[in-house]
């Protein structure tokens, strides 16, 4: 076998560091040097052991492309540098178009071994090159025969001339220090500064350094001294940009901006077919909404919660409505990504396949938010066969598809519609006001939602590379079909949102709705009214106290749990527009109802009052003065005062010249006491442990320190002591 050539002190990456080629041994054994360390290099084996590199294992690293031979290096710093960068053939012609001159001089004069360097036989060398290539040297200058000799000893080898070699490299290298060392490091405290704290600006480092090297300069020019030049505004700019890395980011923005701009993302969310994963997540669409209730009435935004199939990016399901998020508002979502999208075949005719869009995940990814971080969450997703993951904590790239896709639809759609939001810089540029413009409902906007979701399912996909809806139909088919949920309706007797109520014939009155079915109710009272109390029962209907469970993001339905039977038995809402209504929704036009009621009934209040007058106009005189003397009365009675005075009654008497003014009848104070003097026996209320510890102290005496006595006693001088 015919072995590579190698030349001692090659220079060769072995494990991304320089190794030099130093001799070929005995029995096919080659040595490496490490440039670094001068320690020959090791082969380590899958047993651990350390051996010297052979023949065979070259060839084999060679041709893996896990080794390769590093050029020369440049003795000059700046050819150094261009050997080191990697650089195309367009960047180099860009950065210098006589780059190619230089390589065509250079490779046509190590042809021609063993001329002469002199100046007359480089000339003439350089007009055979100018002549037998005027395709690339027509119209060139040719150069000077002391700058030849100088790219012959700086550029390269004899064979090894390659183009980056031949790039100029002025104005690209590092150029010599031109302010002092101490202005140097000054900057550099004043950069340094910059990124330590995030309310200054580098304006504010500028002066500061500014201030204080004038004053320097100053001082020294006052004691005889030199003064030593300031660097202007740009230099220190640049030097505070050079510094911007992750450290100095996460110092003065904190770790979370550092991560957006410099930490690596890794591959993403990844799934081999559909169903197999999906993303969940929440927005607030950027679109002000009102609602019709006897007129259009403001009320906000809506939330709008999606489920996302990862392998294909299709919308599996999705609820829009008032609430902010919530685990209901989850759990619909789930039951609706559970069912077939009927009604997408009516918005897109051409569309059938968008109907089957639908089923069961494995697994679903969700964020840390409340509503999802609790127990029964996981347990209710665990029993119909979906296991829960969470994302990390402040990452919302980790959910990527999702929020590319929120940023579609704002575009497309939220931007577009009246009452858009946009941000308040360009809203007070445009003199706009979203609020004053919105006119749409949820429901005109949840039409257009589906028709919108209906165009980006039939859409390229630029990830893809195709139609979303394509990835679904091949992924489902390979499947074998679309697993689903049996019985969705679990997940809200799992963790639907509980409350008591009345049943009766006619069913549960509950949201100012009824929920009612003849078979269901009719079997719920037969199992659960003989167990009821007798007393308090109506006469005319059996009734019983019921334990219901719902779903606040949806209250089309309720689930009434019948403990004979152990089961949930549901009961639909008998008016269907109810359907896909929230908790919130019916709350906030049951409120406008109510109010409306108080309107119509203080007019209705003032029509009986009105009425009421005129009968009294028809009451005779005599019966007039009979009622206000009746109310005269009682509203001097004593005992109405009692009962209906709230503060201390205040009266007070006639004044007169002489201060002689008639006594206010007063409620004396009892004459005597009503404990007849005995001291109780009870501690007083409210004293009962201060009773206790004074009962626990020791007595200094038997006899008590007071006597207690009759007032009218003749032991001791009563008027005295009183």
């Amino acid at each position: 076998m015919i072995n590579i050539q190698l030349t001692k002190g090659d220079v060769w990456e072995i494990a991304g560091e320089r190794h030099i080629f130093e001799r070929e041994m005995g029995s096919g054994f080659l040595s490496f040097m490490s440039e670094r360390t001068s320690a020959p290099y090791q082969v380590e084996l899958d047993t651990g052991e350390h051996v010297t590199p052979t023949w065979t294992w070259f060839r084999e690293e060679f041709a893996a492309g896990r080794i390769r031979r590093l050029s020369p290096m440049p003795s000059r710093s700046a050819q150094r540098q261009a050997m080191e960068r990697e650089d195309d053939y367009d960047a180099i012609m860009a950065r210098d178009p006589e780059a190619l001159v230089r390589q065509i001089v250079l490779d046509s004069l190590d042809r021609k071994n063993g001329f002469s360097k002199s100046d007359e036989a480089i000339r003439r060398e350089l007009a055979a090159i100018w002549e037998a290539k005027p395709r690339y040297l027509a119209g060139k200058k040719p150069p000077s025969p002391s700058t030849v000799r100088s790219w012959l000893k700086a550029r390269g080898q004899t064979g090894e001339r390659p183009l980056r070699a031949m790039m100029s490299m002025s104005g690209r290298c590092q150029r010599s220090k031109r302010l002092a060392p101490s202005v140097r490091r000054r900057m550099a405290e004043e950069a340094t500064a910059y990124w330590s704290d995030h309310k200054r600006s580098m304006r504010q480092s500028f002066d500061e350094l500014k201030v204080y090297l004038d004053g320097l300069n100053r001082y020294l020019l006052s004691r005889g001294g030199v003064g030593f030049q300031v660097p202007v505004f740009e230099t220190f700019r640049r030097l505070v940009n050079s510094l911007e890395c992750y450290d100095t980011v996460a110092t003065k923005w904190g770790v979370a901006e550092a991560r957006k701009r410099f930490k690596a993302v890794g591959q993403g969310l990844v799934a081999r077919r559909p169903l197999l994963l999906g993303a969940m997540d929440h927005t607030e669409l950027d679109v002000h909404l009102v609602m019709d209730a006897n007129g259009l009435r403001y009320i906000g935004c809506a939330w709008l919660t999606v489920l996302i199939d990862v392998h294909s990016r299709c919308i599996v399901g999705w609820v829009l409505s008032w609430e902010p998020p919530s685990i209901y508002s989850v759990s619909e979502c789930i039951k609706r990504a559970n069912r077939p999208k009927l009604w997408m075949a009516e918005l897109h005719e051409n569309a059938p396949d968008l109907v089957d869009i639908h089923g069961k995940f494995d697994e679903i990814i969700v964020d840390n938010g409340m509503e999802l971080a609790g127990c029964g969450f996981q347990s209710s997703m665990t029993d119909v066969g979906t296991s829960v993951r969470w994302a990390p904590i402040a990452s919302p790239q980790h959910k990527a598809i999702v929020e590319r896709f929120f940023a579609m639809l704002n575009e497309l759609l939220c931007k577009r519609l009246p009452g858009g939001r946009f941000p308040i810089d360009k809203l007070r540029a445009w003199g706009l006001n979203p609020q004053a413009d919105a006119v749409m409902t949820l429901d005109e906007l949840t039409e257009l939602l589906d028709f919108t979701i209906g165009v980006y399912h039939q859409s390229l996909h630029s990830t893809l590379g195709e139609a979303p809806i394509k990835a679904w139909n091949r992924g489902v088919r390979e499947a074998g079909g679309i697993q689903v949920i049996g019985d969705d309706s679990q997940l809200d007797k799992m963790i639907g949102k509980e409350t008591e109520r009345v049943l009766d014939r006619a069913g549960i009155e509950i949201f100012n709705h009824t929920y009612h079915d003849e078979a269901i109710t009719q079997a719920l009272l037969e199992d659960l009214a003989p167990g009821q109390p007798k007393r308090g029962r109506r006469k005319g209907s059996a009734t019983c106290l019921v334990k219901v469970k719902y779903n606040p993001a949806n209250i089309g339905s309720i689930h009434v749990w019948n403990p004979k039977r152990g089961v949930f038995q549901t009961l639909p809402c008998t008016a269907p527009e109810v359907e896909g209504v929230s908790e919130w929704q019916a709350g906030v036009v049951g409120r406008w109802v109510r109010e409306e009621q108080d309107i119509t009934k203080a007019h209705e209040r003032e029509l009986r009052c009105a009425l009421y007058e005129k009968i009294r106009g028809l009451t005779s005189a005599a019966t007039h003065k009979r009622i206000k003397r009746n109310e005269a009365r009682l509203l001097n009675s004593p005992k109405v005062h009692e009962v209906i005075s709230e503060h201390l009654r205040i009266e007070y008497a006639e004044t007169r010249h002489d201060g002689m003014a008639p006594i206010i009848p007063t409620v004396p104070l009892a004459p005597e006491r009503s404990d007849d003097h005995v001291k109780p026996t009870r501690p007083p209320r409210g004293r009962r442990k201060t009773a206790a510890k004074a009962a626990a102290s020791p007595q200094l005496s038997s006899e008590p320190a007071v006597q207690w006595m009759r007032a009218d006693s003749q032991q001791g001088d009563w008027e005295g002591l009183q």
